[in-house]
């Protein structure tokens, strides 16, 4: 007769218990979408300038750009032409806490033509290969902002083409740049990059701006 007089504290242990298991049952689901998610960090609010710069741990990558650029200056009295093509590089990442270094070797392929007054056409043609050192700072989970340089050589070639005639110069000689842009995450190890270089090629020549382009991977 007491059992029938008092069923209200089963009942109550059987609520808990359910409630208890479907709050554990929550958790091991949260946590099995939590481990099957390399972002999960990010997204749960964690130290994202730490846990960014380990996306760059490992010691080479890759990167591909194209690239485009224009000189601003009016050497020998003409307009130059327009450079346009690619640059393909292989770096090294260093992490330094929440920053992280890149060292980078780079080989580049651009070309570009211009006619004056309709008769008269310049061709160049120029292979840049240069060392190249970017400081990089995480703006955010999925940002960051790079600062640097690169310096190396060049081989070019050019061509004057009109009348009939043609003429053809080709050489070698020293190249710098400076270069600032951002990296914008796609992948845990990939990124696209988007930037600005300035570019110095021959030293009585005014140097050309270009705008590239690309991704970069991380192994």
């Amino acid at each position: 007769m007491s059992s029938l007089r008092n069923p209200k504290p089963k009942n109550i242990m059987n609520t808990k218990t359910i409630i208890a298991s479907l709050g554990l049952l929550s958790l091991s689901c949260t946590a099995q979408a939590a481990s099957s998610d390399p972002w999960n960090y990010y997204r749960m609010g964690g130290n994202y300038s730490s846990a960014y710069s380990t996306r760059y741990d490992s010691n080479f990558g890759m990167s591909i750009r194209g690239m485009y650029g224009f000189h601003s200056g009016n050497d020998y009295g003409i307009d130059m032409p327009d450079l346009y093509g690619a640059q393909l590089g292989l770096h090294a990442n260093i992490p330094a806490g929440s920053v992280f270094h890149e060292l980078s070797f780079n080989l580049g392929a651009l070309t570009g033509s211009k006619t004056y007054e309709g008769e008269l056409k310049w061709k160049q043609q120029v292979f840049p290969f240069t060392a190249g050192y970017s400081f990089n700072v995480p703006l955010s989970d999925s940002a960051t902002f790079y600062l640097g340089g690169k310096i190396g050589l060049h081989y070019y070639k050019q061509e004057l083409s009109g009348g009939g005639e043609k003429v053809s110069e080709s050489d070698s000689s020293g190249t710098y740049s400076a270069l600032i842009g951002f990296k914008f995450a796609v992948a845990e190890k990939t990124d696209i990059v988007i930037g600005y270089e300035i570019t110095k090629y021959w030293s009585d020549v005014d140097p050309y701006h270009f705008i590239t382009v690309g991704f970069s991977w991380s192994f």
